[in-house]
């Protein structure tokens, strides 16, 4: 076989009923083997049962046809393979393939940011067949040649044009066998989220094959039956530096058994059926409250198959959303009027059982619903983090890295709004692996030398977020454009996140030491600096969502500071130029913005969304001030701390009045610390220690 040459096209099997073809036998010679093909054997006259298609002999390259009467499904168009015409013709336009150039950094105008499958039209729609897709064939000398180096797939290569005025949505939905069509200036892109029953996952150095062998070498998975159960898809050629290897992802053939598809399908009919008919006023409440605060979906493309085909969302997906939403049922004037007729662990049983089906198939979607579910309104009797959000955190980490994550994208071969996405979900992952880790005393488990993966930038932030005109009516107005403070926010919140892992790897990890808490300086000149160099619509008043981000910064202060006192133990409270003596001073006077923080918290801030690892951010906080007036050996200073303690004191008390169910959670653990230490205060300060507290005895009445 000739690798040099650009396609291999692999279609499914159309007929399972088929004859097998004949089958080379084995040698009796032990040291040989034998490989079974479909190409190259002697046919009866008149016969084309092994004969390639006419496009694919034209070009040499092989040919599987699995079908009656013999078609290739690699382009319905033979014409296609051969020369183009100028762009004044009407025949068609070339499809650069995975291995050719990439779209540019600046993602320029050729390329449009595709929303859905349901957004394009029906001449250049997906295709039903799960055609194969087969690596690149170029070789060493070759391989960073500017022509496509893999098969195109029906469904994964496709362009993005703009919405057809006045197209209906069930046209867009259609779905066409044709290939796609190119405008002028228009670029093919890749969307490997998108491929029709298959997802794709990352292959990397120590996958099952080596990238410069699936580079060199074509190849597919054949199933018993001769169907292809799996092949691979190269994004990107590679680089003149070795190291800088291709690219490919397995495109894995979603079946399943039905027990398993059954339990999906009745979760799902579950979730549907608890929230029908309000389920688009959750979706509203969804984008209204929890969006803003986490924007981990991809607004379009989520309303996109909402307003056309919800049920294509994963089941797991849309409990999420609609669950995350339920909180704020009373905000909302139409559904106040009502009581809410489910619970939110309701929902969230449905999608967590969804969940666990749906990733044996794991895409970007079902990456989201990892990272919202661990958002949900923790029990009411918790007074402690459960160790769940560990574990789901740990779920969404294996998730992330599966779908390739992980590396940057930035020089693939695949659609824009794709990259934008696999940027703005890794950090997204990276930012809840790092507090679900702190809110445990666990080392994260991403490190800095497993990724590559840039950090988003506004324009990844803002991809998705302006909203068609013609799904406007599933979210409030102020809604449908992108808000450049939600993506501050956000940028701002990896941005910390990058600052306590730092912490947490110089003081807080198992092998750290004196000299690796020496790195803690800078990062304490960085903090200082921050609420100051952060922008004014990112300020506390009178923005809300800003909370979370400020409740994090001190978070991180908190372990910054905890890293620099180290050891706090009673020898060092008095021991004259200690680490705890020399910087406690200072943690005090830094720390009272904490308590102005708290201070300035309304009823509408407390009542909006703050995720679930505010309420582990807010017990290091409270636990801090205790810290300090604890350990505080100068008069100025355990003064000093107990006025930031009593302060903080009648903020918690000041909240803690609301009516509201999640933000009762929310404070109930620290309300609890701090009334604790102020019950046990006087022990604590004479003996260093509390006085044994019996537990009230219960006496039960008889006869109940």
């Amino acid at each position: 076989m000739d690798h040099s040459m650009d396609h291999v096209n692999v279609p499914p099997p159309l007929d399972h009923d088929q004859h097998h073809p004949e089958r080379a036998t084995s040698s009796a010679t032990p040291r040989k083997f034998s490989i079974r093909s479909n190409f190259g054997k002697a046919r009866q006259p008149r016969s084309r049962k092994n004969r390639p298609c006419d496009a694919c002999r034209r070009r040499k390259t092989a040919c599987v046809i699995t079908s009656e009467p013999p078609s290739c499904q690699s382009l319905s168009d033979t014409d296609a393979l051969g020369p183009r015409p100028g762009p004044s013709s009407t025949s068609g336009y070339n499809i650069p393939g995975p291995g050719g150039p990439s779209p540019s950094g600046a993602e320029s105008s050729k390329s449009y940011d595709a929303t859905s499958p349901a957004s394009v039209t029906a001449s250049t729609s997906v295709s039903v067949t799960t055609s194969a897709i087969s690596p690149s064939a170029a070789s060493d000398a070759n391989r960073h040649r500017s022509e496509p180096a893999a098969v195109v797939h029906n469904g994964l290569v496709r362009p993005y044009p703009p919405p057809v005025p006045g197209h209906s949505p069930s046209g867009l939905n259609t779905l066409s066998l044709d290939p796609p069509r190119l405008e002028p200036n228009q670029e093919a892109v890749y969307a490997l989220e998108d491929v029709p029953g298959r997802t794709a996952h990352a292959m990397a150095l120590a996958s099952e094959q080596d990238p410069y062998f699936l580079d060199a070498f074509r190849s597919v998975l054949l199933s018993e039956r001769e169907g292809i159960d799996a092949n691979f898809v190269q994004v990107y050629h590679g680089g003149p530096d070795q190291d800088d290897y291709p690219m490919h992802f397995l495109l894995l053939l979603d079946e399943f058994p039905d027990h398993k598809n059954e339990a999906t399908k009745m979760a799902s009919d579950s979730i549907e059926r608890l929230v029908w008919p309000h389920g688009p006023a959750l979706v509203r409440l969804y984008f209204r409250h929890v969006h803003a605060g986490f924007p981990v979906v991809h607004k379009t493309r989520f309303l996109r198959q909402y307003a056309t085909s919800k049920l294509d969302i994963p089941s797991s997906l849309r409990g999420a959303v609609y669950a995350l939403a339920c909180v704020f049922w009373s905000q909302d004037a139409g559904l106040a009027r009502i009581p809410c007729p489910f619970k939110q662990h309701e929902l969230t049983n449905n999608a967590q059982e969804a969940l666990r089906r749906e990733l044996e198939a794991p895409n970007l979607s079902r990456l989201m619903s990892c990272l919202l579910l661990l958002h949900m309104k923790p029990p009411e009797i918790d007074s402690v983090e459960t160790p769940y959000t560990w574990v789901m955190a740990c779920q969404a980490t294996s998730v992330a890295q599966m779908l390739g994550l992980h590396q940057d994208p930035d020089k693939w071969n695949i659609a824009p709004w794709e990259k934008r996405l696999r940027k703005k979900l890794w950090w997204a992952t990276f930012y809840t692996d790092c507090w679900s880790a702190v809110a445990h005393g666990n080392p994260p488990h991403i490190s800095y030398e497993s990724f590559t993966t840039p950090p988003p930038d506004m324009d990844d932030l803002r991809s998705g977020e302006d909203i068609p005109d013609d799904l406007r009516y599933l979210i409030d107005p102020e809604d449908a454009t992108f808000r450049v403070v939600d993506g501050a926010r956000f940028l701002e919140q990896i941005t910390v996140s990058r600052e306590m892992r730092a912490i947490l790897d110089c003081s807080h990890g198992v092998r750290s030491n004196t000299q690796t808490r020496q790195q803690l300086i800078p990062i304490r000149e960085t903090l200082k600096e921050w609420p100051s160099l952060i922008p004014s619509c990112l300020a506390v008043r009178p923005y809300a969502h800003n909370g979370p981000l400020h409740i994090s910064f001190f978070a991180t202060q908190v372990l910054l500071w905890r890293g620099l006192m180290f050891p706090a133990t009673r020898a060092a409270k008095v021991t004259p130029g200690s680490n705890l003596q020399r910087w406690l001073s200072t943690a005090l006077a830094e720390f009272e913005l904490f308590t102005t923080f708290m201070s300035y918290i309304t009823e509408e801030e407390l009542t909006s969304f703050w995720g679930r690892f505010a309420r582990s951010q807010l017990i290091l906080c409270g636990n801090f001030l205790i810290y300090l007036f604890l350990l505080a050996s100068d008069p100025r200073d355990i003064e000093a701390a107990y006025r930031l303690l009593e302060k903080f004191h009648l903020s918690l008390q000041r909240l803690g009045a609301t009516e509201d169910s999640a933000a009762q959670v929310f404070l109930r653990p620290v309300i609890l610390r701090i009334d604790s230490f102020f019950m046990q205060a006087t022990e604590l300060i004479k003996h260093g220690r509390t006085v044994k507290l019996e537990p009230p005895v219960m006496t039960v009445p008889r006869g109940e």
